[in-house]
């Protein structure tokens, strides 16, 4: 068995390689590949993916970015990928990856958007730290439990078709009773990327936020994303999601007059609405909360999740269609010391964004 290290110059090489060609699992996307390339706080020599292999079956991998915390000059990097062939775990392999990470990047890394199995692992190797943990909501409205609950029951898909049949009654039922408000003195413009008003408004306000995302990252995050609707090519050989049929970003400008008062961005996957970036004041909330109703509603959503609480909070107290909700985490761990108390944590920090 062999540890093999990927740097940032050798990524591209690497996909075009006759090593990976014959790989049966592939640890890496070209999607993911061009991300990493092209981010903004990457340098040649960083390592972002590390292998366990023996000759062509691949055993672990584990894929990480750079990024930047605001104002400080010294990089961290995410984890974000983390697979262990399933006749090889539990023996620590990925915990081997985890400690190869932590020595190349000085114990600076930081993780979210975590699967519990991956948690467990973070957990348990005593490196991390919770430093931001926020309760966050996950509201259901056109759910298909035939699709959210069959890899946990399996052999009982035909009765959750039978259930789905009954949820989208419902959800239809509750489409038509749902009556939205009219805007008053309030205009809003939904594009398919920032303009230049909302680049403003980020330079402006990025220092109060804890993390770097000014206007680079998210031309960067844009041009880049992970998921593709245009290859299904990689579907049996890579073990993390790296298609929808369905999926884009938006940006939804909120003004009075001229003036413009926030925006937010959000992404739909495959019916799944979630909102990546965050740009109003507290006492205005209200507006984004009542836009991502009428918009589930519009687009006939099965989930949208919302990680900022005050956000969710103002879409519980509105009037609204959907079926259920229930509380998520958002969890944000470290291997150093670092606090939120005095910034700001943007929805879609680490990997959320691009999925």
């Amino acid at each position: 068995m062999e540890l093999k290290k990927i740097r940032l110059q050798e990524l591209e090489s690497f996909l075009t390689s006759d090593f990976f060609r014959d790989l049966e699992t592939k640890p890496i996307s070209p999607a993911r590949v061009a991300s990493y390339v092209n981010n903004p706080h990457a340098e040649a020599e960083d390592p972002v993916l590390y292998l366990l292999h023996d000759d062509t079956k691949l055993i672990a991998f584990r894929t990480l970015y750079p990024a930047r915390l605001m104002n400080q000059s010294k990089r961290i990097a995410w984890l974000s990928g983390n697979w262990v062939h399933p006749d090889y775990r539990r023996r620590g392999y990925s915990t081997q990856l985890l400690t190869e990470a932590l020595k190349d990047w000085e114990e600076r890394l930081l993780f979210t958007n975590y699967a519990p199995a991956s948690l467990q692992v973070y957990l348990k190797s005593e490196y991390f730290t919770p430093m931001f943990l926020e309760d966050g909501v996950r509201f259901y409205f056109f759910v298909k439990t035939a699709d959210l609950l069959r890899d946990r029951f399996k052999g009982m898909t035909p009765f959750f078709k039978v259930v789905d049949v009954f949820i989208r009654l419902l959800a239809n039922l509750m489409r038509l009773l749902y009556h939205p408000r009219r805007w008053k003195q309030l205009n809003i413009d939904v594009l398919d990327l920032p303009d230049e008003a909302c680049y403003r408004l980020v330079e402006a306000k990025k220092d109060s936020y804890l993390f770097e995302r000014g206007q680079k990252e998210l031309e960067w995050i844009f041009a880049y994303p992970w998921v593709s609707t245009a290859k299904k090519d990689w579907l049996p050989n890579y073990p993390f999601s790296s298609y929808a049929s369905q999926f884009h970003y938006k940006t939804v400008k909120f003004m009075k007059g001229r003036r413009l008062i926030g925006f937010l961005i959000y992404s739909i996957r495959d019916g799944h609405l979630k909102t990546v970036h965050l740009q109003l004041p507290q006492n205005s909330l209200w507006v984004a909360a009542r836009f991502l109703i009428q918009l589930s509603v519009r687009k006939k959503i099965e989930i949208l999740t919302i990680l900022e609480p005050e956000l969710a909070k103002k879409i519980q107290k509105h009037a609204n269609p959907f079926l259920f909700h229930k509380r998520i985490e958002q969890g944000i761990y470290s291997s150093f010391p670092i606090s939120a108390a005095m910034r700001k944590i943007q929805d879609g920090e680490g990997d959320f964004i691009f999925t």
